[in-house]
Order: structure tokens, then C-alpha cells, then sequence
């Protein structure tokens, strides 16, 4: 006989207070705000915020404002640590990184987005914003493209049917533009997101395969169009796809 679980509001709720605190980086948020936003009374927000306080999960400044407690960044290091792709790519996105001079990624497919879990910036102090745990739709990055470029025709078409919401005016927002676009990706083996995601900056993606074949996901080169050209992004299109093919014979990838 199964066993059926039902979900627990109150570990529902302190988890929005967390997503709700990672939305904008930096930032606090007050009693208030954390209330409304998950629509139950200041008493109750305030009973969720001091046991997550008491956890070192949230923390409390003197305006009496909430963000993210340090204890994050020991839970997130411990996973990270252990995660093998990402030990297995840090070298080459550093290696990346020196070679082109711009700012070298690493991400991982989640629903219809990818999410950053490493980063080698550009040694120049015109840089990308970019930071981990991040998300961006998968349509308009290049990141993202040389992971939807491999999905089986089921998991692509059940993407494309999420949407595609226009980021930018050079985002492709119709299935035939973008089911035309993962074909080059393919013949190419890399994706070039030209302004698509952010207005002024560009990328060259490539995808990442573990042992059975399948797209684990994407490392990247990105920076701005005054720097890295179009002439620039083909020029180091052939070193993304070199890192991320050796990333993916580093995880067990045998084509």
C-alpha cells in the first residue's frame, strides 16, 4: 500500500521567505513586505522570520529589515563541493576565461530556464552582472540553446509549448524561428545568443553530455557587443566547443 504524504505549509512558506529574499540581491525587506508577499498577518511572518533568524538562514539588520543569513552559503558550499560537474569545468572556464578575456560560465538546465552554478569573470572592470544561482529562460541564451539543441523531441516540444517570451526585440518568440535555430546549434555545436537576452551583450554556449549521452549542460563565453564582436564570437566559438566537449569526456561523454 503506498503512502501518501501531504506537503507542510509551514516548510512551504519558509521556503517563499527564502526565494522571496534571493529575488533581489542585495536588498532587505521588511516585516511588511515579507508579510504581504506571502499573504499571511505580520504575526505569522514574524514567527517564520525569527526561527529562520535563530537557523542563521535570514538575517536581521538595524533597520529591523530581513536577508539571507550566512548559514546559505555553508549549505550551498557543501553542495557545490561535491558536485562533480562543476569541479570537473571550474579549470576550462578558467582556462576560458584567460584565453578570451571575457566572462566564462557554467550553467545547468532547471524547467524551461538555466541556472548558473559557476563563474570566471573577465579581468576587465566593464563586466557581466551575472551571479550564481541565477536563472534565464533557455530560448534567447546561448546557454540555454545549446541545452534545448539536444533534448529529446518530447522534452523540446514541451518547452517551446511554456512560451517564448520576448526579452529583448532580437529574442525569437516563434517555435519555426527557434526549432531553425537549434538546427544550426546542432550542425555547428555551438549557440551564439546576439543580444537576445540582454540588450548590449553577447555569448557563445556549448553543451556538456555525462556517460548515457545526454545534455547535463552548457558552458559559455559572454561579454559586451563593444568588445566581443561577432567576428570575436566566431573566432572563439571553437574554444568553447573544445572546453565543453573535454568537460563532457571528463564526465564519462564518449561520442
Amino acid at each position: 500500500m503506498s503512502t501518501q504524504y501531504k506537503t507542510s505549509t509551514t516548510v512551504a512558506k519558509a521556503f517563499a521567505i527564502l526565494e522571496l529574499l534571493a529575488s533581489n540581491p542585495g536588498e532587505t525587506f521588511s516585516l511588511s513586505q515579507v508579510a504581504a508577499s506571502l499573504q499571511v498577518s505580520k504575526s505569522t511572518a514574524h514567527r517564520y522570520l525569527t526561527t529562520l533568524e535563530d537557523l542563521d538562514v535570514v538575517t536581521r539588520d538595524a533597520s529591523d529589515n530581513f536577508g539571507l543569513g550566512h548559514k546559505l552559503i555553508e549549505l550551498a558550499g557543501a553542495l557545490l563541493s561535491d558536485y562533480d560537474l562543476r569541479k570537473e569545468s571550474v579549470p576550462f572556464l578558467t582556462s576560458l576565461s584567460a584565453q578570451t578575456q571575457e566572462t566564462a560560465h557554467l550553467a545547468v538546465p532547471s524547467a524551461n530556464d538555466v541556472v548558473y552554478i559557476a563563474k570566471v569573470d573577465s579581468p576587465h572592470s566593464l563586466r557581466l552582472a551575472s551571479r550564481i544561482g541565477a536563472r534565464s529562460p533557455m530560448h534567447c541564451t546561448a546557454l540555454g540553446k545549446a541545452v534545448l539543441a539536444y533534448l529529446p523531441p518530447d522534452q523540446l516540444a514541451k518547452s517551446i509549448q511554456q512560451g517564448l517570451p520576448r526579452r529583448t526585440r532580437h529574442t525569437l518568440t516563434s517555435p519555426e524561428a527557434l526549432c531553425a535555430e537549434l538546427e544550426r546549434v546542432r550542425q555547428q555545436g555551438y549557440a551564439i545568443d546576439d543580444q537576445e537576452n540582454e540588450i548590449g551583450v553577447r555569448c557563445i554556449g556549448a553543451p556538456i553530455f555525462d556517460y548515457t549521452g545526454q545534455v547535463i549542460g552548457a558552458i559559455s563565453v559572454s561579454g559586451p557587443v563593444s568588445r566581443l564582436t561577432m567576428e570575436k564570437s566566431l573566432e572563439f566559438a571553437p574554444l568553447v566547443r573544445q572546453a565543453a566537449q573535454a568537460i563532457s569526456r571528463r564526465m564519462g561523454y564518449q561520442p
